[in-house]
């Protein structure tokens, strides 16, 4: 009887470690949170994004989105959809690394593909780095100041277009 206890101990030990097995990853994603897991595309105020030698730059006036220096209507449902990408991107995967290697993935201080400033109501901002050595996926964003690079699922630097007049709302008439 001692062999059937063992064997059916065996039994149950190998189907635990096998179920603990198929729930971890599941439990990794549920565990992914946004980069600012408490704020949202409405709590903005400025969106200003640049590569090395362009920039645009997003305001809300009066609850609405302008663009460029002088003001002009912005397209809200395109704005409004890229805010709230930019402020719930969610990482797929981290990596910490050195400042020697923010270049490999386009998210250094001086060397990046995007760099997004948001600037929100509670008058804080936050500045992105995000990169993509090819222009493909993978994309990377590193908060700047930080060492952690995360791997997004976002195509988000081929959304972003900085002419201005890409973004300007549509004249009816």
């Amino acid at each position: 009887m001692k062999v059937s206890k063992i064997l059916h101990s065996a039994l149950i030990l190998v189907v635990f470690a096998m179920l603990a097995g198929c729930s971890a990853p599941v439990d990794q994603q549920s565990a992914a949170k946004p980069l600012f897991p408490e704020r949202h595309g409405w709590d903005l105020k400025q969106v200003s994004i640049s590569d090395t030698e362009t920039s645009i730059d997003f305001k809300r006036v009066d609850c609405v989105w302008v663009v460029g220096h002088d003001h002009k209507p912005a397209d809200e449902t395109r704005v409004t959809a890229l805010a709230e990408k930019l402020v719930t991107m969610t990482p797929q995967d981290v990596s910490t690394i050195g400042p020697d290697r923010y270049s490999d993935f386009k998210v250094g201080e001086d060397d990046f593909s995007r760099k997004v400033v948001l600037t929100f109501k509670d008058d804080t901002s936050h500045t992105l780095l995000l990169g993509t050595p090819a222009l493909t996926k993978p994309a990377y964003v590193r908060i700047a100041g930080g060492n952690v690079v995360y791997l997004v699922d976002e195509p988000l630097i081929k959304q972003i277009h900085l002419a201005p007049g890409s973004w300007l709302a549509s004249e009816e008439g």
